[in-house]
């Protein structure tokens, strides 16, 4: 599941993106976010609605109070959410913001040891451990990506 300070900051992002489709309400939302992303990205209605306010608030979508018939005849009133023009131009700053973000993340990791570099590792003859937490300082060598070091073993 995505870290929620992640997700946080891109469900503004998607649900821009997804209104750019087509008008759609909140819960058609929560469901469309969670089918395309396989699963990997679900909202509560409790955290998507106070969004889409601050959304309308900001001029860059609108709700239309729409009445549906539901499966028992009853009338309900229903918001159908629509993408305005400072919308689209809000969606296009968001994505250049996440691009440059995902590339930074991105290069940190390239410019970094692997994960796992520098775990304990057992010497296969002795059995002594050969990380430097056990004292044994002789066993730093560089990490062949960045050059800082870390213990023997990645």
């Amino acid at each position: 599941m995505a870290t929620s300070i992640f997700k946080k900051g891109s469900i503004e992002m998607l649900t821009l993106l997804m209104l750019q489709e087509s008008d759609i309400y909140g819960y058609q939302l929560i469901q469309l976010l969670e089918q395309r992303s396989g699963g990997k990205l679900t909202v509560q209605e409790g955290s998507l609605y106070p969004l889409l306010y601050r959304m309308v608030e900001s001029g860059y979508i609108s709700g239309r109070d729409v009445t549906v018939e539901t499966k028992h005849g009853r009338k309900r009133s229903r918001v159908l959410y629509h993408l305005e023009p400072s919308g689209r131009a809000r969606l296009r700053e968001l994505k250049a913001e996440y691009d440059q973000v995902q590339e930074g993340i991105q290069d940190v990791f390239k410019n970094s040891c692997p994960i796992g570099y520098g775990e304990a590792r057992v010497c296969e003859q002795s059995g002594q451990s050969l990380s430097a937490a056990s004292g044994e300082e002789a066993f730093l060598r560089p990490c062949p990506r960045s050059g800082l070091l870390a213990p023997a073993g990645g």
